[in-house]
């Protein structure tokens, strides 16, 4: 289910084009502002599970530097404000560490620089976290820098399980939660592959003891639950590839507020269910 704008994997053309000109403009204007300080840029997310889907994908990365971050907030902050300016979208999104830091748990680094959405925020943890750590070393895709297997990238697969676990029951339950209090929301374009896949992708995990992307979520979700749920899960990989609707819920709109409801509700509970 790819067309133009939505791309796989192919040998040869990893990252796609776009993907890997923004992060050479990166690199270039750090090289320039300040010399050898980035010395490895990983992606993560999507991009390592060879998906990119033009318009909807976002590039996330790690950025290790030779020094601490905090001695060089300022000079991050003008090479961002630049790639924001040159390329307001796709959004490159991620954080800037030291090798040492990328050797140790998340939770022993320090707030860092980050970047979200073209924002830059001088001290941060937006995806520090393991799941981060554990993409990079499993499904990481080299930029600059050593190859990732020969890395010291810090990784725990109990940690990881039960950071997985505190997300469904902490994050993930009360959004879903909220979703009855504000059913309209459920049904949006945006919201249906946001929890659908989301939750699928925290269950997979759970059950399988396997990172994968929302679309390898969406996938997995079809074998794994009930058919009933074959149509909203359906329509959130198909608004997630496509970034169209199925047409199945045309007439009825309200049904597909109340399946992104269920199945997430549903996805969550049975994911709590499963030993960590």
């Amino acid at each position: 289910m790819h067309d133009a704008r939505s791309r796989v994997r192919t040998p040869g053309s990893w990252p796609p084009a776009e993907v890997r000109q923004v992060a050479e403009t990166f690199l270039s204007l750090a090289d320039e502002t300040v010399p050898g300080l980035v010395e490895g840029l990983y992606l993560h997310g999507s991009l390592g599970f060879g998906e990119w889907y033009d318009g909807r994908s976002d590039i996330d990365y790690v950025a290790v530097l030779d020094r601490p971050p905090a001695d060089v907030v300022e000079a991050l902050r003008v090479v961002h404000a630049r790639i924001s300016e040159v390329f307001p979208a796709p959004p490159f999104d991620g954080f800037h560490l030291t090798w040492d830091e990328l050797a140790a748990a998340p939770n022993a680094c320090p707030d860092v620089p980050c970047t979200q959405a073209g924002l830059f925020h001088a001290e941060a943890r937006l995806d520090v976290h393991p799941v981060t750590w554990h993409e990079l070393a499993r499904h990481g895709v080299t930029v600059r820098g050593p190859a990732l297997d020969d890395v010291d990238v810090w990784t725990d697969r109990a940690v990881l399980r039960r950071y997985t676990h505190d997300n469904l029951r902490d994050y993930w339950a009360p959004e879903v939660e909220q979703l009855h209090r504000f059913p309209d929301e459920a049904g949006k374009v945006d919201q249906v592959p946001w929890f659908v896949l989301g939750t699928s992708r925290l269950h997979h995990l759970l059950a399988t003891d396997a990172l994968t992307s929302k679309t390898g979520a969406g996938r997995y979700a079809l074998e794994a639950f009930d058919e009933r749920w074959h149509p909203i899960v359906g329509e959130a990989m198909t608004l997630r590839q496509l970034g169209e609707e199925t047409g199945h819920y045309d007439d009825a709109l309200d049904r597909r507020a109340q399946d992104t409801i269920g199945f997430a509700e549903m996805v969550v509970a049975t994911g709590l269910a499963i030993p960590v």
